[in-house]
């Protein structure tokens, strides 16, 4: 958390209704239970910032939502690649520029594919994209020892969750990102360390677990991640989700 610098007064006062979105998260940061209503007021207010379910899920508004969009493509064409060439991950890593597989730690791997499905990240949109594939591919895979052991984990786990489980975790981590990006580091200042930690758990968990209304209706198996079905998909999902909020 907060390893970005935080948002400046110059850029947050161009953002809509960016006042009710701090008041809220600062208000709630506290070392105790934080109650329902509250969580729920900071994303609905996250949603307002970014210009609305409608505009920011279809990549139209300039605050959030276009590199969700673009990262989440890449990484359900990666998962399309490896489910296609039958759970073969070293045939796979190669279709993304990874070719010398020798020596190379999962840790490599894991840095190869962040790079590979988020490039280079230069605005909070786009870090907060990045970062939110780091966390995704970190929970997916991180305890692998060998990239045997993580084409093993993966398999098993595309076997148990569809690939639209796993792109909207994607996106949770992506909107828990952006309000980590925004505050946390302003926070630490204001207030201290365990009431943020606690404020952030707090928020992660209430993300995730809205998540699971989420409808699984758009079926991603067999898609051809570069044509226009693949990024209307995509943005019908981040759509979706922002609409739970």
């Amino acid at each position: 958390m907060g390893t970005s610098k935080s948002f400046s007064s110059t850029r947050t006062a161009m953002m809509p209704n960016w006042s009710d979105l701090s008041i809220a998260v600062t208000t709630s940061c506290d070392s105790g239970p934080i109650p329902t209503e509250k969580k729920k007021k900071i994303l609905r207010n996250y949603v307002t910032v970014i210009g609305g379910a409608n505009k920011a899920g279809r990549g139209g508004s300039k605050i959030a939502g276009k590199s969700g969009i673009k990262t989440a493509k890449k990484i359900g064409s990666f998962i399309g690649s490896f489910t296609s060439s039958g759970n073969n991950l070293r045939e796979t890593l190669e279709n993304t520029g990874l070719t010398d597989l020798q020596d190379k730690s999962v840790e490599d791997v894991i840095n190869h594919l962040i790079e590979y499905c988020s490039g280079t990240a230069s605005t909070i949109d786009e870090v907060a994209a990045k970062e939110a594939t780091r966390k995704l591919l970190e929970e997916l895979v991180s305890n692998a020892e060998s990239i045997d052991e993580m084409e093993e984990i993966l398999s098993n786990k595309f076997d148990e969750s569809s690939s639209e489980d796993i792109i909207i975790q994607y996106f949770g981590y992506y909107i828990y990102e952006h309000l980590d990006k925004w505050f946390y580091e302003k926070l630490i200042k204001d207030k201290n360390q365990s009431d943020c930690n606690n404020l952030f758990k707090e928020i992660k968990n209430f993300i995730f677990e809205s998540l699971i209304s989420v409808q699984r209706v758009n079926s991603l198996q067999k898609l051809d991640w570069g044509s226009d079905d693949a990024d209307r998909l995509i943005k019908n999902i981040q759509q979706d989700i922002l609409n739970v909020f």
